[in-house]
């Protein structure tokens, strides 16, 4: 059943589950979306809301579905007139529809925030957390002596180190911060796991030893590699909000180097869904083909409505494209090969 807009968000948020807003910022005549219409698009591809129709939803679903990969905003301008392609943050496509019209709609991804699991009870790992929850992180606390009273900022406190393996995720961002109290049994509850950062608070020499420990509790030498010791940047910090501050900045610099893949925890937590052919293959618009009737784009991945004519296999965006190519093929055919 469809929803008001802002309630399905707020339930989404609170369930964790990615998503996308689509907002209609203009428009010209004669298309039936109005500035401030609103949709929700979910990684499956589904939608709750209206945004437009016909060539106008299948471009905006892909767009969102890109928009969640990257977790940044787009604006998507659907038009006959001139295109934006010089503009940043701006996907231009003609207007194919032969409802005719222009479209502008804003794509806001909402994600889950990454989470930020700190092992210990120590200063650092206090000051970890506010800082954490300042970034914007879901923060967890793992250490048998913390409690919430000691970590304000935390959203979870674990007082049992077995838990935290199972809150690790391929996007989670962890930081062993035990600073002596408990390095052994810190250490093994993480080690092993995959996590997008795992740092260790102790200087080489430390870890040294504590590392050969781990070997000799069978832990492999590739595991003990993925661990980054000391953690953080090397700003010279000493006092102990500098060094939280240094570990707080080398995690922020991996969240948001554009070069890493993109939102690795949206990407764990939706996985298994299922996701529109369009999405689980992005394609480009330029590659996939076209409606020969009205010149829409057409995945052929989901096309509802196609006709083989020669050796050439075509998609439609609906029945009556199809209908009208099969009465005369050719006469589509000679008008799209004088295009080129």
């Amino acid at each position: 059943m469809w929803k008001e807009i802002p309630d399905q968000a707020a339930t989404l948020r609170s369930e964790e589950q990615p998503f996308v807003i689509a907002t209609v910022v203009a428009y010209k005549s004669p298309q039936s979306a109005r500035p401030g219409s609103k949709a929700i698009i979910l990684p499956d591809g589904s939608i709750d809301g209206w945004i437009g129709g016909g060539c106008v939803q299948p471009i905006v679903i892909r767009e969102a579905q890109k928009v969640l990969q990257s977790g940044k905003p787009k604006l998507v301008t659907i038009s006959p007139d001139s295109a934006h392609d010089d503009w940043k943050g701006v996907q231009s496509y003609q207007m194919t529809c032969q409802g005719g019209g222009s479209l502008e709609i804003y794509l806001e991804p909402v994600l889950p925030k990454p989470e930020l699991l700190i092992v210990g009870n120590s200063p650092i790992a206090q000051i970890l957390s506010g800082m954490g929850k300042l970034l914007e992180f879901k923060v967890v606390v793992a250490d048998p002596a913390a409690n919430q009273e000691r970590f304000p900022d935390a959203n979870l406190v674990l007082t049992d180190l077995s838990e935290a393996r199972s809150c690790i995720s391929p996007g989670s961002f962890v930081v062993v911060a035990t600073m002596g109290t408990g390095d052994e049994e810190g250490l093994e509850a993480v080690v092993g796991t995959t996590p997008r950062y795992l740092g260790f608070v102790a200087s080489k020499e430390k870890a040294k030893g504590l590392f050969e420990y781990l070997r000799g509790k069978g832990v492999s030498t590739e595991h003990l590699e993925r661990i980054t010791c000391p953690a953080g940047l090397d700003l010279g910090g000493e006092t102990l909000p500098e060094i939280a501050l240094s570990i707080m900045a080398g995690i922020t610099q991996l969240r948001r180097r554009s070069s890493e893949p993109a939102n690795d925890h949206f990407k764990s937590r939706t996985s298994s869904l299922p996701v529109m052919s369009a999405s689980a293959n992005p394609r480009e618009p330029s590659t996939l083909p076209k409606d020969p009737v009205c010149g829409m784009t057409v995945d052929p991945a989901s096309a509802k409505y196609q006709s083989d004519f020669g050796a050439a296999t075509f998609y439609f965006c609906c029945i009556r494209c199809k209908e009208s190519f099969e009465r005369s093929p050719e006469s589509y055919l000679t008008q799209t090969a004088g295009g080129l």
